[in-house]
């Protein structure tokens, strides 16, 4: 567990960095202490084992991660806060008839961080019972419950360190958010080897961080990776020291081929979903002659590529990914019967389409539901979004679908770029990049609506641009 590891750091390297935030650096000896004050605290209020998915949100970003980690100690659950199922609630703020909810007072705050920091003993616990709630990206409707066991959060911190880390001592930066799967794994296999982990940092604050550190780690998404390109100076000199992992969305080649160029060549795919954990990961300039690459299956991990019924496709043909694995849930909590399908012959059915090369590596085309039926042709979004991507004013792009004059869909695409660009002139830049669409309509906007994991919200940008042209503004 990761509060174990915090505890022997603070023994054997008290000074050494643990945790990075804006505007403060905590060492491993203040921030396990800061842990045994809050674990005692909580436990005084009756919070622990018994108290089913806690919830926590706190005054500061350093108490939230203090008292996530508390939790942790004491052997309690942790859950989102945006998670409106968790059995309890941990607050500053008072909230009427709330019974599910422990009010942390601002002199009840004061109180536990003037205690002395007395050790708290790690609570046992069941090594398959949940220690982690993570919600879905809402890729497969609304968000999900997916229980993590303590087992495979330690199988995953372990993992994280011998695929990424070994050889990453500096700064491990989660762009993530610590509440991810990534972020998660990230965190635990930092503080397992004694690394510092950053978090809660913003793209200029990540591109100082890796200029004044020589190497380390960093997790991201893809469209943090365009903010995080978009940020940096002129004459930034690269982190050639860092290695790059792109997560929780398709990498355009675009993005992968400056980032190689201006920050780090050791840039790498990583492809998993909270149902499933880790699937594959690969090498991100694989990306220039196969798009849509996402790598080889994880150690571990069994992938198939299957038809509708569940048999699996001819060699190069394309079908749902199927997953299973030792991170892979059995079950939603709280699962509803819509869902059931997701989780059967032992599997997890991820909804993403894709299909094997004959070296073995994965390339996706999208997800089953994202694709787009125009008069009967099927058209992925992915190809398209990648190609506009390549325009060099382009920042961010989306496509969609929306009914037209006579109510069949038109194909959309949506742009945030950083300077005005004509209609034709886009029009002939994806023609020139292979995109054959007899037609096509845009929109350009100042930003593109998002889930909380980065994912284009494609529904929200189809109501949007229906609104639009009711109004007669598209």
């Amino acid at each position: 567990m990761s509060t174990a590891y915090l505890s022997y750091h603070a023994r054997v390297r008290p000074r050494a960095l643990a945790l990075i935030i804006p505007g403060r650096r905590v060492t491993y000896a203040e921030l396990d202490a800061d842990v045994n004050r809050y674990a005692r605290g909580l436990r005084d209020l009756g919070v622990g084992p018994a108290s089913g998915c806690v919830a926590v949100e706190a005054s500061n970003r350093y108490r939230q991660r203090v008292i996530t980690l508390a939790l942790d100690r004491l052997g309690a659950t942790v859950t989102p806060w945006t998670d409106r199922r968790a059995d309890l609630r941990v607050s500053p703020r008072p909230r009427e008839g709330a019974a599910n909810r422990v009010l942390i007072s601002g002199r009840w705050t004061a109180a536990v961080e003037a205690a002395a920091p007395d050790p708290v003993a790690p609570a046992p616990r069941d090594p398959d019972a949940i220690g982690r709630v993570q919600l879905t990206s809402g890729s497969t409707g609304q968000p999900r419950r997916v229980g993590r066991s303590w087992r495979v959060l330690e199988g995953r911190a372990a993992e994280a360190v011998a695929l990424f880390g070994l050889d990453r001592p500096g700064p491990w930066i989660v762009r993530t958010g610590l509440e991810s799967g990534l972020g998660q794994a990230l965190a635990a296999g930092a503080w397992s080897i004694g690394a510092p982990v950053a978090s809660d940092l913003g793209s200029r604050e990540i591109a100082e961080l890796m200029e004044t550190e020589a190497d380390g780690i960093l997790g991201l998404t893809p469209l943090h990776l365009r903010e995080l390109l978009a940020a940096l100076p002129r004459d930034y000199p690269g982190a050639p020291g860092y290695r790059v992992l792109a997560t929780g969305g398709l990498l355009a080649p675009a993005t992968a081929r400056q980032a190689r160029l201006r920050l780090s060549a050791d840039l790498h795919i990583v492809y998993g979903a909270s149902e499933s954990g880790r699937v594959a990961l690969g090498p991100a300039s694989r990306l220039e002659t196969d798009p849509g690459f996402v790598g080889w299956p994880a150690p571990g991990v069994t992938v198939d590529v299957v038809d509708e019924a569940g048999a699996p496709v001819s060699p190069g043909a394309v079908g749902e990914v199927r997953v299973s694995g030792p991170a892979s849930a059995a079950r939603y909590l709280d699962e509803d019967p819509a869902a059931a399908g997701r989780f059967r012959d032992a599997a997890v059915y991820t909804g993403d389409l894709g299909r094997f090369l004959p070296d073995g590596a994965l390339v996706l085309e999208g997800r089953a539901d994202d694709q787009l039926n125009i008069g009967g042709v099927k058209v992925w979004p992915a190809p398209i979004e990648a190609a506009a991507l390549e325009h060099p004013a382009v920042r961010d792009a989306a496509c969609f679908a929306v009914p037209g004059a006579k109510g069949a869909d038109e194909v959309w695409l949506a742009l945030v770029a950083d300077e005005e660009i004509g209609r034709d002139d886009m029009a002939e830049h994806l023609r020139g990049r292979g995109v054959k669409l007899p037609v096509m309509r845009f929109a350009w906007s100042q930003t593109l609506p998002r889930g909380e994991t980065g994912k284009v919200d494609r529904a929200a940008l189809r109501e949007r641009t229906m609104a639009a042209l009711k109004r007669g503004g598209a």
